[in-house]
């Protein structure tokens, strides 16, 4: 992966962008889970964003299954983001990754640690053959959104969500 300035500065302040490693140990594990869940409470939500918590075991079971990706502070994760993998998933081609999920611990937000982190992932996805990536979310996400049109994702055609209190 060509490095840009913005890798090279986060690299000089300390951080380091890498895949995750499922033979991580248990409390790599729950170092990781807590930031997913700290990223879970802060995202935006709307009828379509919204889903259950996993448990720790089924979260890490989904885990094994994708290509994660962390930013490390001083071996600390501080941000992640999660690819999903054909074949786990029938609405994907075989050659096209989701990028599902996508989270920086408060402290370390407004760096560009996101956009450094799904650019890695993407990178490594051209790499592996794949040639589409997709992504989602919610409009009342406008830092994601930002990040995503730095990248290059460009939106598809809209579509409405309806909600209706009872």
């Amino acid at each position: 992966m060509r490095r840009t300035a913005l890798d090279e500065k986060l690299f000089v302040a300390g951080y380091e962008v890498g895949r995750w490693d499922n033979a991580a140990t248990e409390a790599e594990w729950d170092a990781l889970y807590r930031l997913h869940r700290q990223g879970e409470a802060d995202v935006p939500r709307n009828p379509t964003t919204s889903s259950a918590p996993l448990s720790r075991e089924d979260w890490q079971r989904t885990l094994s299954e994708e290509a994660v990706f962390v930013v490390r502070d001083r071996g600390g994760p501080v941000g992640l983001t999660r690819l999903t993998l054909p074949g786990h998933h029938p609405l994907q081609t075989a050659r096209e990754v989701e990028s599902d999920f996508t989270a920086t611990h408060p402290a370390h937000r407004s760096h560009g640690l996101a956009t450094v982190l799904k650019a890695h992932a993407l990178s490594w996805a051209a790499a592996e053959g794949y040639v589409v990536a997709g992504t989602g979310g919610t409009v009342l996400n406008l830092s994601m959104l930002r990040v995503n049109t730095r990248l290059g994702y460009v939106t598809e055609p809209m579509w409405v969500t309806w909600e209706r209190h009872l």
